[in-house]
């Protein structure tokens, strides 16, 4: 696969243009209850500082809201070569992320003389989980964040997965065959469609449904106040509604 650029500026990291697809088709489903959709990517630095704020956001709302993640596929396939070059780049994404969300980083894992940033097999491991342990899903989705970047571990490799999924209580004799079968690598792309299809092209993003309505609440990293006071005003006019 070519080069798969990404920029991680300004509280997002985006997929380039030409990964889009054309994104005509509408989401008309409607909900019953407040749903939240979460687009990120256990491999996106910016997914990684506003988890804090996704786990308040989660307990603060869980009688009002439900909370759908959807993967976004920020670099399936991978395609950089692991240069020095590279690597300055990845660093001065995590250096922002750091100082805005306070989140820690082990730079060290930037030393490595070999890796391939390919973010679809952990993309395709939390997509796993949502099916065989859903309610563990977004617990997964952080270990392997936490793994990644404060802990240098390789999220890529199975040994990393099974730790995980023995630290969550997941049965990884039923992970294990499911992760390497086709059918979920075809699984995990219907994620990355579905972003697609929202129009969203950076990550983290958050946007709150209502009804047949859909309202962006964060396109980007934001702290958890800013979060909350669009939560609020979404949910607000949808009362003053009925």
């Amino acid at each position: 696969m070519g080069s798969n650029k990404v920029n991680c500026e300004n509280g997002t990291c985006e997929v380039p243009l030409d990964n889009n697809v054309n994104n005509n088709e509408s989401n008309t489903d409607k909900v019953e209850r407040p749903r939240l959709y979460y687009f990120g990517d256990p491999m996106c630095s910016w997914c990684w500082g506003i988890a804090p704020s996704l786990d308040r956001l989660k307990s603060d709302y869980q009688d009002l809201l439900d909370f759908e993640i959807v993967l976004g596929g920020l670099r399936p396939g991978g395609g950089d070569e692991w240069t020095r070059e590279f690597r300055e780049m990845i660093r001065t994404h995590w250096e922002h992320v750091n100082e805005a969300s306070g989140q820690p980083f082990d730079f060290t894992f930037l030393e490595r003389e070999e890796f391939e940033y390919d973010t679809e097999p952990p993309a395709r491991a939390v997509r796993v989980v949502r099916d065989i342990a859903p309610e563990k899903e977004w617990e997964f989705f952080k270990y392997l964040q936490k793994a990644f970047y404060a802990l240098n571990q390789d999220i890529l490799d199975l040994k990393v997965m099974e730790q995980a999924c023995k630290k969550l209580d997941i049965e990884y004799a039923e992970f294990e065959p499911l992760f390497l079968s086709k059918g979920y690598k075809q699984l995990v792309n219907k994620d990355f469609m579905k972003s697609q299809k929202f129009g969203v092209r950076g990550f983290p993003s958050l946007i709150l449904q209502t009804g047949d309505e859909y309202f962006a609440i964060s396109m980007g990293y934001s702290p958890y106040d800013q979060i909350k006071r669009a939560v609020e005003s979404v949910l607000s006019a949808s009362e003053t509604v009925k």
